[in-house]
């Protein structure tokens, strides 16, 4: 992709930028106190052990795990007027604590309509240091 990201500047095939974060169980927690989402599964190690619904940890809230895909989108559209018109995204595997999470999206479709609501079409991945994949999702952004 060329620096000045615009509409006519985009292709498919054009990889985003990656967002990788390391996540830890005081994400998790202060993730859960701002969202108010204070489930045992999230905020309790202690009863994760004992009852091992997750194996035998907590797991990062889908809430999170969205923010960060999205996070992805925002990054390389919004510096310059982009807009997330459509977002789908499929949680697919519990992230326990201490994973280092990468985040990423491809160019996939292209269509102009006309000025103001040109828009591509990205298809987003989530996965963990394993390459497993915890996450899937499509985007469409309208592009100046």
């Amino acid at each position: 992709m060329k620096s000045k990201l615009s509409f006519e500047s985009v292709s498919p095939n054009d990889k985003l930028p990656e967002v990788t974060r390391y996540i830890t169980q005081e994400d998790i927690w202060r993730f859960a106190a701002s969202s108010l989402d204070c489930n045992v599964v999230h905020v309790n190690p202690e009863w994760c052990k004992r009852t091992k619904v997750f194996g035998e940890t907590t797991v990062m809230h889908g809430g999170l795990t969205s923010s960060l895909i999205m996070t992805v989108l925002i990054n390389w559209a919004y510096p310059l007027g982009g807009k997330i018109a459509k977002l789908e995204i499929k949680l697919i595997k519990p992230v326990p604590p201490n994973s280092t999470l990468i985040f990423g999206g491809l160019v996939t479709e292209k269509h102009p309509i006309g000025k103001g609501e040109d828009f591509v079409v990205i298809e987003l991945y989530g996965k963990n240091q394993d390459e497993e994949k915890i996450a899937i999702g499509k985007a469409e952004v309208m592009l100046p």
